[in-house]
């Protein structure tokens, strides 16, 4: 029996607002900077996962949980490789049970979670665009790929299926898609930490290069692109004390603009240019500072172990 138009939509809103409720325990506001933040996934009572591309090093985080409940949280680990970052809660949370998802078909439908300041959910509703098989070096093993723009995308939150069921987390990939790392890879990339006590050499990460520093997309005003010679930059929102940043003179409210004469306007160049092989080397850092363009060297640090 078909139903009336009038009847399918309003179920389905329904079923959408019910699904986002049930699941908004799962979604947290990981605070990074004054009125900034990125989402996580409250993975369970202790831990949390996020984006390591997008979750500036600190030894310590702000986390606002479903109900305005502000948790510290300290770094636990972190994988390049996989993009992925955990926390670990000092104050259990109660986050809503996590199942697998049974259904990355394309076409198939998807909600992608993210977090407001105070930890209310938001949401997104979108498709499954394309699936990729053994995406990149293989460790993801399969990635999805979205259908909504990688602006409008929360990084870090999770992504579910229409049944509930959690796809992964939510990523924006190298070429700029929005994308998901599968359930399968966080899952894997969590396992050592069960026996973090037990086993304190488990949670030896990849290594790489650390500068010290919080930085945030801007576009460079008008007035100032033929000084500095392009559209965009990162500004410096925060800079760990004694680190790369700090020792270089770094100061906040610079923009960065370039590294070894590459520019920093990517959505992964730093990520990317912050490689093993960089631990150790002085690199040249162009930036803009009250409307001057001027260069500082700064010397890689290895990121600090969590």
């Amino acid at each position: 029996m078909n139903l009336p138009v009038t009847q399918v939509l309003p179920q389905l809103s329904d079923a959408l607002a019910a699904l986002v409720a049930s699941a908004a325990s799962m979604v947290t506001a990981i605070r990074v900077g004054p009125n900034r933040h990125i989402a996580g996934i409250v993975w369970r009572a202790d831990m949390v996962v996020t984006s390591d591309q997008v979750l500036p090093a600190q030894d310590s985080y702000s986390l606002a949980m479903y109900g305005a409940q502000l948790v510290p949280a300290r770094a636990a680990r972190r994988d390049p490789a996989t993009n992925l970052a955990s926390l670990s809660l000092d104050t259990l949370a109660s986050p809503s049970p996590i199942r697998a998802s049974t259904d990355s078909a394309v076409g198939a439908l998807a909600i992608a979670l993210g977090a407001a300041l105070d930890g209310s959910p938001t949401v997104r509703l979108t498709a499954i665009h394309r699936v990729n098989q053994g995406q990149g070096n293989g460790m993801l093993g399969q990635t999805i790929v979205l259908d909504l723009p990688a602006n409008l995308l929360a990084e870090g939150g999770p992504v579910l299926d229409a049944r509930g069921g959690l796809l992964g987390m939510a990523i924006t990939g190298a070429q700029g898609e929005a994308m998901v790392v599968p359930y399968a890879a966080i899952s894997r990339f969590l396992d050592p930490l069960t026996n973090m006590k037990a086993a304190p050499h488990a949670q030896i990460g990849t290594r790489r290069g650390w500068l010290g520093v919080a930085l945030q997309p801007i576009n460079v005003p008008d007035t100032l692109r033929p000084v500095a010679g392009q559209t965009s930059g990162r500004m410096v929102v925060s800079i760990t004390p004694s680190g790369p940043a700090e020792h270089a003179g770094l100061r906040l409210g610079d923009v960065l603009l370039a590294i070894d004469g590459q520019s920093v306007s990517g959505q992964n160049a730093l990520r990317t240019f912050l490689g093993p092989d960089r631990i150790g080397s002085t690199i040249e850092v162009r930036l803009m500072r009250e409307g001057a363009v001027r260069t500082v060297n700064m010397t890689v640090a290895q990121h600090r172990p969590e």
